[in-house]
């Protein structure tokens, strides 16, 4: 008994001091492993940030590589038509190109049976990529004439100087006269817009 006394006596300050360190450290124990839990999280939300950031760099980066790569093939192909001093949007910017259309009918010795067309439809893939850089007008047409005479006017299309495309061609016998066939053809239109034409 004296020997837990004396022992108490003689190191009384280093046990309080024990106690009380082992209370602060017990009593700091959840503040701080929130704290921890706390910047854990931030951590895993800033990690999360920066893989959005850099998923939306490479989707940019992506339609990037796509324009150029269409641009490139662009180059390689036939160039897209360039109107100067052309309206944005409208039949105009097209300049000569449906009127050639409409030549190569008649040299080919086409009747036309109608002649449509509709300016920027949304169902167009080039149209619907780059909205801002072209301009496109379907040519839908209706004409009658021969195999030979069809034959022609498609190599007319073909070697034309712009980028055009022949989106749909349907063929069936006229029933007037079986030596003759109806055709609806669908053709594709292609211009540069003005502001997209001087940024390039």
């Amino acid at each position: 008994m004296e020997l837990n006394e004396k022992f108490f006596r003689n190191y009384k300050e280093l046990i309080i001091v024990a106690v009380v360190l082992i209370a602060v450290i017990f009593l700091s124990y959840q503040p701080i492993s929130n704290m921890i839990k706390k910047t854990k999280n931030t951590i895993d939300e800033h990690n999360g940030q920066i893989l959005k950031v850099n998923e939306a760099k490479e989707q940019v980066s992506n339609l990037e590589k796509a324009k150029n790569l269409l641009i490139d093939k662009q180059n390689k192909l036939k160039p897209i038509f360039e109107q100067k001093g052309s309206p944005e949007d409208s039949i105009a910017s097209f300049g000569g190109m449906f009127e050639d259309i409409v030549d190569y009918i008649k040299i080919n010795n086409l009747m036309l049976r109608s002649i449509e067309y509709s300016i920027n439809p949304i169902d167009d893939l080039l149209y619907a990529q780059f909205p801002l850089l072209y301009n496109v007008c379907r040519v839908n047409l209706m004409a009658v004439g021969t195999y030979s005479q069809f034959e022609a006017f498609l190599n007319d299309i073909y070697v034309y100087p712009y980028f055009i495309d022949i989106s749909q061609v349907e063929i069936s016998p006229y029933q007037s006269d079986k030596k003759y066939l109806l055709a609806n053809i669908s053709i594709t239109l292609y211009s540069k817009k003005q502001k997209a034409a001087t940024a390039i």
